[in-house]
C-alpha cells in the first residue's frame, strides 16, 4: 500500500510539472507579444494625439462643415462594440468585459440596438446568454494593424449611416491601468464629439483645400487613428491579463509540486520505517523460536 501512495504522488508530480513547463512557456509567450504591443503603443501614441490636434484645428475652422458624423443631437439607439480575444487563460479579463457591456446594455433600456462582438470568448457567452447580437467578428487579428483598423472602422461608419436603428456606436473595451490592473472602459465612437484642441496656440492658419474639404479627406483617417488605438489598448490588456494569469498559474504549480514532493518524502519515509519495523520484529520472532 505504501509503494501504491508513493507512485501515485510521484505521478501527480510529474503532471503538475508538466503543466508548469506548458505556463512558464505560456507566460514567455505573452511577455514577447505584450513587448512588441508596448512598443507599438509607444510609438502611436504621440501621432494619435497630434492628430488630433489637427483633427480640432481643422473643426474648428470649418465653420459651414455639415456631416452626419458630426454630433447634433442626444442619440435614441446605440450599438454596443464589445472588444475580447478570442483566447482563454487570461484570468478574468474576457469576462470582466462582458460583464461590464451587460451591465451598460441593461443601463441603455430602450437606447440598446443590439451586441457587435469581436472575439470568439464574447460571442460563445452571449449566444449561450442569449443576448441581442447584431454582427460578430471572431479571429479578427492578432497583432493589430493600421489596414485593419481602418476597415473595421469604415465598416462602423457604414453601418451608422445605413442603419436606421442606430445612430450611436459606442465602444467596450479593456484597458491597462497598469501591468497587473486591468479595467474596463466605454468611449464614443460614432458621432463624433467636439474636440478641444490640446495645442494652447492662438496662432491663425490658412489651408489649402478649404477646411470643410480638407476634414472630408482627413475623418475617415481619424476614425481610423481611433480605432487603432482601441485595438492595440484592447490587446495590450488581454496579454498583460494572460502574463499575470500564467505567471501566477506557474507560481501555483510550484508550491503544489514543493507540497506533494514533501508528502511524497513522507510518504517514502512512512514505507522505509514500516520495513525496519517489519525486519526487525521478523528477527526477534526468530530468536525466540
Amino acid at each position: 500500500m505504501g509503494r501504491g501512495t508513493e507512485q501515485l504522488i510521484k505521478k501527480k508530480i510529474k503532471s503538475v510539472s508538466s503543466t508548469m513547463h506548458i505556463t512558464r512557456a505560456m507566460e514567455m509567450v505573452a511577455t514577447a507579444k505584450l513587448n512588441k504591443l508596448q512598443r507599438m503603443v509607444k510609438n502611436f501614441y504621440d501621432y494619435e494625439k497630434n492628430f488630433s490636434d489637427v483633427f480640432a484645428r481643422v473643426v474648428g475652422a470649418a465653420s459651414d462643415f455639415n456631416s452626419p458624423l458630426i454630433y447634433k443631437k442626444e442619440p435614441k439607439k446605440t450599438l454596443l462594440v464589445v472588444f475580447t480575444g478570442d483566447m482563454g487563460l487570461c484570468g478574468s479579463y474576457n469576462n470582466d468585459v462582458i460583464d461590464y457591456s451587460y451591465k451598460f446594455a441593461d443601463k441603455l433600456g430602450e437606447k440598446f440596438a443590439g451586441f457587435y462582438v469581436i472575439g470568439s470568448r464574447a460571442k460563445s457567452r452571449m449566444s449561450f446568454d442569449k443576448r441581442k447580437i447584431r454582427y460578430s467578428v471572431v479571429n479578427a487579428y492578432g497583432t493589430p494593424s493600421y489596414d485593419d483598423a481602418q476597415s473595421f472602422a469604415n465598416e462602423l461608419v457604414d453601418i451608422y449611416l445605413s442603419k436606421e436603428d442606430v445612430d450611436s456606436i459606442k465602444i467596450v473595451q479593456g484597458y491597462s491601468k497598469n501591468p497587473l490592473v486591468q479595467l474596463v472602459k466605454v468611449e464614443d465612437f460614432l458621432p463624433i464629439k467636439p474636440i478641444k484642441n490640446s495645442n494652447n496656440s492662438t496662432s491663425v492658419y490658412d489651408y489649402e483645400p478649404q477646411p470643410s474639404e480638407l476634414l472630408n479627406e482627413i475623418l475617415p483617417q481619424y476614425l481610423g487613428t481611433r480605432m487603432f488605438r482601441i485595438m492595440l489598448e484592447a490587446r495590450v490588456a488581454e496579454q498583460n491579463a494572460r502574463q499575470n494569469a500564467m505567471r501566477n498559474a506557474t507560481e501555483n504549480a510550484k508550491e503544489l509540486v514543493k507540497d506533494l514532493t514533501l508528502k511524497y518524502n513522507k510518504a517514502r519515509q512512512a514505507y522505509i520505517t514500516q520495513e525496519i519495523i517489519e525486519v526487525t520484529n521478523g528477527s526477534e520472532a526468530l530468536k525466540d523460536a
